[in-house]
C-alpha cells in the first residue's frame, strides 16, 4: 500500500530551521500481525495452496500467461523450519510435477509486508514456470520467530546465504527480490558463493530513494529524511559491485508503491557499474504483476534459458 511519511517510525529533530526526520527499520519492515504463529512443521502451509497441487481455475489462469505452467501442475510442496542464527525460519519449497533435480532453484525475497503463507501461492506461481521456488519468511514475518530488527536481518542474510549455497552447489541458484526484497536479495547475494543470477522486480536502488519517492507533494523543502545506519547498508549497487552473473530488472508503469522511475534508476546505475543488466518494463503493470503477463514470458525466456545452461 502506498504511504506518505509514517510518523510512528520517525523521530524529529530541528536543526537551524531544518527539520530532520530519523527513519528506522519499522518504516520498511512491516510484517502482518498474526494472532498465532505455527510452531510445528506439520502445521505449516500456504493460504490456498491446493491451487498449486491440483488442476483448476488457478492453473488455467496461469496457463494463459505461462504456456508450460499446466504441465507443472500438480506441484510438489514441502514445508520446514530451519535454524538460522537462533531463529526458526519458515521455508516452503514448490517444485513442478515435471521438474528435475538440476533445474534452477529460485529463491523469493518478499516485500515489506509479504510473507510466504499469505502471498506464497502467487509468488510460487510466477516462479514455477522457470524452476523450483523456495519461499521464506524473514525474522518476525509469517511463521518465523524473532523480530525484523536490523541486527536480526543482518544475521539472517548471512545465515540464509550459507544455507542456500549448500542447497544449490550442483544447480543454478537465482535470487528473485520483489519490492523491499530487492535490497534484501542483493545483500544475500553479496554473501553467497553460488548465486548465478538475480531478478529485481518493482524495487529500488536503496531505501533513501524509496523515501524521496514517497514524500508527499506538500513536503517542505527544509525536511531532511535520515536513515539509521543499519538501513544505509541496503544499497543494491554496492552489494552487487562484484557480482558477475546476469541481472534482470523489472519495472511496472502503473506502480504506485515503488514508482517505475526507481526501477529505471536501478538499471541505469547497475549498467554504469559494468554489470550484465536486462531491463524490462511493462506500462500496464502495477506493483504486484510485472512478471505476470505474456510479454514477460516472451522477453524473459532467453534470460532463464541462459541461466539454466550455465551449469550444464
Amino acid at each position: 500500500m502506498k504511504r506518505g511519511l509514517c510518523i510512528a517510525a520517525i523521530s524529529v529533530l530541528t536543526l537551524g530551521g531544518c527539520i530532520s526526520w530519523s527513519v528506522d527499520e519499522s518504516w520498511f519492515f512491516r510484517p502482518v500481525a498474526r494472532a498465532e504463529k505455527v510452531t510445528t512443521v506439520a502445521g505449516l502451509k500456504l493460504d490456498a495452496e491446493e491451487r498449486l497441487t491440483k488442476p483448476g481455475p488457478f492453473s488455467a489462469d496461469f496457463g494463459r500467461i505461462f504456456p508450460n505452467f499446466p504441465d507443472r501442475i500438480p506441484a510438489r510442496i514441502s514445508h520446514d523450519f530451519v535454524d538460522l542464527g537462533g531463529e526458526r525460519i519458515a521455508i516452503t519449497r514448490v517444485a513442478g510435477s515435471n521438474g528435475s533435480d538440476d533445474e534452477p532453484l529460485i529463491v523469493h525475497c518478499g516485500g515489506e509486508s509479504g510473507d510466504r503463507r499469505s502471498h506464497g501461492t502467487v509468488y510460487a506461481g510466477k516462479i514455477l514456470p522457470w524452476g523450483e521456488a523456495l519461499l521464506m519468511d524473514y525474522p518476525g514475518y509469517g511463521d518465523s520467530s524473532g523480530q525484523p530488527t536490523i541486527g536480526a536481518m543482518l544475521t539472517f542474510q548471512s545465515r540464509i546465504a550459507t544455507y542456500l549455497d549448500g542447497l544449490a552447489s550442483k544447480r543454478p541458484l537465482i535470487l528473485w527480490g520483489h519490492s523491499l526484497g530487492g535490497p534484501v536479495c542483493a545483500a544475500i547475494a553479496s554473501q553467497s558463493t553460488e548465486v548465478d543470477a538475480i531478478v529485481l522486480e518493482a524495487t529500488a536502488p536503496n531505501f533513501s530513494e524509496v523515501m524521496d519517492a514517497r514524500k508527499p507533494w506538500f513536503t517542505p523543502p527544509t525536511l531532511q529524511l535520515e536513515l539509521t545506519n543499519g538501513l544505509k547498508s541496503y544499497d543494491v549497487g554496492e552489494a552487487l559491485s562484484d557480482f558477475s552473473g546476469p541481472i534482470m530488472v523489472l519495472g511496472a508503469g502503473r506502480d504506485e508503491t515503488f514508482p517505475v522511475t526507481l526501477a529505471r534508476s536501478l538499471a541505469e546505475r547497475l549498467r554504469k557499474q559494468g554489470l550484465a543488466v536486462t531491463y524490462l518494463e511493462y506500462s500496464a503493470a502495477d506493483h504486484m504483476n510485472a512478471a505476470l503477463n505474456g510479454l514477460f514470458v516472451r522477453d524473459a525466456a532467453g534470460f532463464f534459458a541462459n541461466v539454466n545452461n550455465s551449469r550444464h
